[in-house]
């Protein structure tokens, strides 16, 4: 097994010689003879700068100091989560001014259902985040993009999917996985099995669904996740791992080997590739992050763990810079390198979630509550049970912070509530919404925060929370310190440094390796992306447009 990690590490490093010996992406000696007129971004969801570093991804360190880098760059809101992100990432708007601002919804107009109605995010899919984008008013990145050709996007997620591509026209295509059953080669007895298997919108025919397609990966296979800490949110099948078989590899393979089928098949119609590579948030969140045991692992399968899925998505990330330059494309396509949340990896005595038995147990600390697309989740974890006993907690979603829907919204109940969390463990402060910005209502504890952490506190907080308000969005926020998550050992949600520093770079298109000194955050990379491309935006979006730095320009 330890061979397989390796051979997974090697071909990273060959994919970046080979990149560093065609010159720097940008590197070209002509100058820059007009806009770029095709975009690829990539996510690596659940990239912190602190996992670049730890495990030294090499790709993505070599386009951080070949491309245009954002060293002051961060997240910029709440809920740091994928389900919001990947919907910034293409909107340029703020989780409040986009439709949904974190896990957890409430429907107050009736979008999607009855007036009020309280809703998970992360079960959406085009259906139901069609009308909630189209309502916000802001149009997507290939909206723009799809009038000169056709826009994909890539993602083992569903919701990533259909957040980063936007409701779509009939030059768009969605890519993601659904459920499948499949003949089992070789019975004479008609067995079937269960399978993953390609389903979205406009999904061409070279990415095919059919039984024996490359693209039909395993199910049912849960390596070595099936104990604790990982049975929290396991890996069941090949949608997130790459899996044993060669022909049918999943995860982060699979969304880059169909991002390279498209780049193969489409030529010059293709004008925007979105993909989202979800191996290594899904390897955080089972194993804690940078505090993953690795081999120390009952039955250690590295398949699962952070060494090898950052090794992979590297990889990913080198491949997709390695075809654009093969093919003739890096010069006239800007490349977006970035993460959508980063992780949070609790230390011993600061999770509060229960190490529940069971696969699948930690939704019952992330949710608690009745939504109208999902069960009732009603096993919350010791914390949370003050704030149940109320009876008055519609809707709370916990990860490393806390996010609180009341059933009755009233001054005093809002009031009850918001004592009750301040008592909660490890909580720094306590957020009630007010409008279009939320009130901090407890004083700050400082003495539960390093000197760092408590500098970026008192610089960040309120404006990362602010993002969320909205009239859908939760009543209550609670904020957590660092090291600290009430749901899984590695997790996302909060204001901490580790989940708001992720890369956020530029590259391709002649760009220059000299780096953008502002703080840019994931508002920003739509309007600069529009800026580069020469487009101009028909929608005030809440990011800045910032000029990319080019070599030769003319």
């Amino acid at each position: 097994m330890a061979r397989r990690r390796l051979l997974v590490s090697l071909t990273a490093a060959a994919v970046v010689a080979s990149i560093a010996a065609a010159g720097s992406p940008g590197a070209a000696a002509k100058p820059k003879a007009s806009p770029p007129d095709k975009v690829v971004i990539i996510v690596v969801d659940a990239l912190s700068k602190e996992i670049v570093e730890k495990y030294d991804m090499k790709n993505v360190e070599y386009l951080m100091a070949q491309g245009v880098d954002t060293p002051n760059g961060y997240l910029g809101h709440t809920g740091s989560v994928t389900v919001a992100t990947h919907n910034v990432l293409t909107t340029g708007m703020q989780p409040r001014n986009m439709g949904w601002t974190n896990e957890g919804y409430r429907d107050v107009r009736g979008l999607i259902g009855p007036a009020g109605g309280l809703y998970i995010t992360s079960n959406f899919g085009a259906a139901e985040m069609a009308p909630l984008q189209r309502a916000a008013g802001a149009p997507h990145l290939s909206d723009y993009l799809d009038d000169t050709g056709k826009v994909f996007t890539v993602s083992p997620k569903g919701y990533a999917a259909y957040g980063l591509s936007g409701p779509g026209s009939a030059n768009t295509s969605v890519i993601t996985f659904a459920s499948k059953t499949c003949p089992v080669p070789g019975s004479t007895t008609g067995a079937t099995q269960r399978r993953r298997a390609p389903t979205g919108i406009n999904v061409p025919a070279y990415i095919s669904a059919e039984c024996g397609s490359r693209y039909v990966v395993a199910r049912d296979t849960i390596y070595d996740t099936g104990q604790l800490p990982a049975s929290l949110y396991p890996a069941t099948d090949d949608r997130y791992v790459v899996g044993n078989d060669p022909a049918h590899q999943g995860g982060d393979v699979w969304a880059t080997d169909a991002v390279l089928d498209i780049m193969g098949h489409e030529k010059d119609a293709w004008s925007g590739i979105f993909v989202s590579l979800p191996g290594v948030d899904k390897a955080a969140h089972m194993w804690g992050g940078i505090n993953d045991p690795e081999d120390a692992t009952p039955g250690y399968d590295p398949m699962t763990h952070m060494e090898y899925a950052t090794a992979t998505a590297d990889a990913q990330v080198g491949r997709i810079m390695r075809a654009l330059k093969d093919s003739g494309e890096l010069d006239s396509t800007l490349v977006v390198l970035t993460a959508d949340h980063g992780s949070v990896a609790a230390d011993e005595g600061h999770f509060h979630g229960t190490l529940g038995a069971g696969n699948d147990y930690g939704y019952y600390n992330w949710y608690y509550g009745d939504p109208l697309n999902d069960v009732f989740y009603d096993k919350p974890q010791p914390s949370l049970q003050p704030l149940v006993a109320t009876g008055n907690l519609g809707l709370s979603y916990s990860d490393s912070s806390l996010n609180v829907w009341l059933t009755d919204q009233s001054p005093a109940k809002v009031a009850e509530a918001a004592a009750i969390m301040e008592d909660m463990p490890d909580v720094t402060a306590v957020w009630r919404r007010d409008g279009d910005h939320f009130t901090r209502i407890t004083p700050v504890r400082h003495d539960r925060m390093g000197t760092a952490e408590r500098a970026w506190f008192d610089a960040k907080a309120q404006e990362l929370v602010d993002t969320q308000a909205a009239d859908h969005g939760p009543d209550l926020i609670a904020t957590l310190p660092d090291d600290t998550t009430y749901s899984v050992l590695g997790d996302h949600g909060g204001i901490q440094r580790t989940s708001q520093q992720i890369p956020i770079v530029f590259a391709g298109s002649y760009l220059s390796h000299r780096d953008l000194d502002a703080e840019v955050t994931s508002i920003d990379i739509m309007p600069t992306i529009l800026e580069a491309m020469g487009i101009a935006p028909t929608f005030t979006m809440d990011g800045t447009a910032y000029p990319l730095p080019y070599k030769n320009k003319q």
